[in-house]
């Protein structure tokens, strides 16, 4: 009779731990099942997300195409301001030497004028004393 009792208590035994294993493999399905649903959620997230980033990716590249064009026109302005300025520059030491020379100029016309002046005067004044002593 012990060995009909053993036989019960492996056979319970057995019963609990192949419905433990069906338990088991049920649970393993369901979190196969899950991880499946899981997967296909986050790979449609992952597509969703990449069509949406797309267009904002393109037209990141194009802002910073356009920020290297606008940075390079801002080189190019300040090159030609540079340019300017040097030019600007001569112009004003021209106008100074040109001013100089025309002051100069005046002043040598300034002394003719007062030495013809003078001259002219003394000449005269020497004609008149000669035509005063003839008489």
């Amino acid at each position: 009779m012990t060995e009909r009792v053993w036989l019960v208590i492996l056979s319970i035994g057995f019963l609990i731990s192949a419905a433990g294993i069906l338990v088991a493999i049920g649970m393993l399905s369901r979190a196969i099942m899950d991880i499946r649903r899981l997967a296909a959620t986050i790979n449609e997230f992952v597509k969703n997300t990449e069509e949406r980033l797309t267009p904002v990716l393109i037209e990141t590249e194009q802002t910073l195409k356009s920020f290297r064009k606008i940075s390079d026109d801002v080189g190019t302005v300040t090159e030609n301001v540079r340019g300017l300025s040097d030019v600007v520059y001569e112009i004003v030491v021209n106008l100074k030497t040109v001013s100089n020379l025309v002051n100069s100029f005046g002043e040598g016309v300034s002394l003719r004028a007062s030495g013809i002046r003078e001259g002219v005067k003394t000449a005269l004044n020497v004609l008149i004393r000669q035509i005063k002593e003839r008489r």
